[in-house]
């Protein structure tokens, strides 16, 4: 059931991020107020910006991958054979953007892996100083 839950709040969290990279209907609908509330776990997935921002990484990952592959479906099967220029801009001009999209992309994830990887860390790290400090009160108290 907490499997489903979190499936569920997770789709939630991707129609949301889905929505302000399209531009349809960015803010909350009534609907989403009353899933939110049906789901209250959602909540956490949606005021942590790390959460928030890798989705993000990863729609841009999905583009840069989707025109890389464009560019080449238009360079092998000729599609745009008539029009040279078309065809130069969608093949050569298309490709080179969606590479460089992709290396920014994927350096963008990693980072964002290393971030996160950093910050549960230093929360480990205080929240055992934390513990250290409250056995010290209880035992000097």
């Amino acid at each position: 059931m907490i499997q489903d839950s979190n499936d569920a709040a997770d789709q939630f969290v991707d129609s949301v991020v889905m929505r302000d990279v399209t531009g349809n209907a960015p803010d909350f609908s009534a609907a989403d107020i009353d899933f939110i509330r049906q789901h209250p776990e959602v909540l956490d997935k949606l005021a942590d910006p790390l959460e928030i921002k890798r989705r993000y990484l990863y729609v841009l990952f999905v583009v840069a991958v989707a025109m890389a592959a464009t560019s080449k479906i238009a360079e092998y099967t000729d599609v745009l054979e008539g029009s040279r220029v078309a065809h130069d801009l969608l093949t050569n001009v298309l490709f080179s953007v969606s590479i460089e999209l992709f290396g920014a992309a994927t350096v963008a994830i990693l980072l964002e892996l290393v971030f996160e990887k950093r910050i549960q860390r230093n929360q480990a790290l205080v929240r055992s100083f934390v513990e250290q400090e409250d056995r010290r009160g209880r035992t000097t108290g």
